[in-house]
């Protein structure tokens, strides 16, 4: 119980810090060959993540993984070797104590905790303030059959000497590596499923590593507009529209308007036309 307690504190810890430190625990992954040479994962290879668990409540961190994870995009990165290095971008972690990345390459299959462990971070501010941010480099993890942790394998001698590697082609192919990271695009739907009761809710979670932010909203007809209006902390809101987004008029074109100063939060959102609205609610973070 004292342990579930200490967890407990630490997520709200970490959870809170991360409102005020748009990079703290943000961390994306590549995975590189197992050996002394900095080669990117050759091969067909797929990416899944797996969340679950109870904050409140006992959970084995070593269940077993039997069921498909959620599948990941791998997005190319610079060139190491002539090589794209293949990163997969993770969003925020806290809302499960039990985070894996399963990596499947032909018959192996290798199985990474994602913990939160605090050196993780520590080393990642180390590499960030002899790179620079934005964006952040990737956790460079060597793909080998079996079940390990992120930090161990990060600690792993070899492993920091290659990092150290990359870390010195990130600083050299700048220009490339901003350019990657310049423009991010977020989209959300209204569409409701035959489960959901209340209004419906859009969250968009923005990457630090990117420059800038762009959200698409949706086309919903000739005439229409979205407002948005952002809650205080005991969801009131504001008295003045936040956002304010009047749609194409021919009501068959989405919109894409640039939000990278839009301040994080809880928003409450309408969809209106003429005298008639739609309540829906985005949630808008880092």
């Amino acid at each position: 119980m004292r342990a579930l307690s200490v967890l407990l504190i630490l997520f709200v810890h970490l959870h809170c810090a991360a409102q005020y430190d748009k990079l703290s625990f943000r961390h994306n992954y590549a995975f590189i060959e197992d050996g002394h040479t900095l080669t990117p994962l050759k091969g067909s290879y797929r990416v899944e993540y797996i969340g679950r668990g109870q904050y409140w409540s006992y959970e084995d961190p070593r269940w077993p993984v039997h069921l498909p994870g959620q599948r990941r995009s791998l997005t190319p990165c610079i060139k190491v070797n002539g090589a794209p290095l293949m990163v997969v971008e993770m969003g925020g972690i806290f809302g499960y104590p039990d985070n894996k990345l399963v990596v499947i390459r032909g018959t192996d299959t290798m199985i990474v905790d994602l913990n939160l462990d605090g050196r993780l971070e520590t080393r990642m501010l180390e590499r960030t303030t002899k790179v620079g941010v934005p964006p952040r480099p990737p956790v460079l993890l060597p793909f080998r059959k079996g079940w390990f942790s992120n930090i161990d394998l990060v600690l792993e001698p070899n492993t920091m000497a290659l990092t150290e590697r990359f870390d010195s082609l990130w600083t050299l192919q700048r220009t490339e590596v901003l350019a990657l990271y310049d423009t991010a695009r977020h989209s959300f739907t209204l569409e409701m499923n035959g489960l959901h009761t209340g209004p419906p809710w859009a969250n968009i979670e923005r990457s630090p590593n990117y420059a800038r932010h762009l959200l698409e909203f949706p086309a919903s007809g000739p005439g229409t507009r979205f407002e948005l209006y952002l809650q205080d902390s005991t969801g009131v809101l504001s008295d003045t529209v936040t956002l304010r987004v009047d749609m194409p008029a021919d009501g068959e074109t989405s919109k894409w308007v640039d939000v990278t100063d839009l301040p994080y939060g809880r928003y409450t959102g309408y969809l209106r036309w003429a005298d008639v609205e739609s309540l829906f609610l985005l949630t808008f973070g880092w």
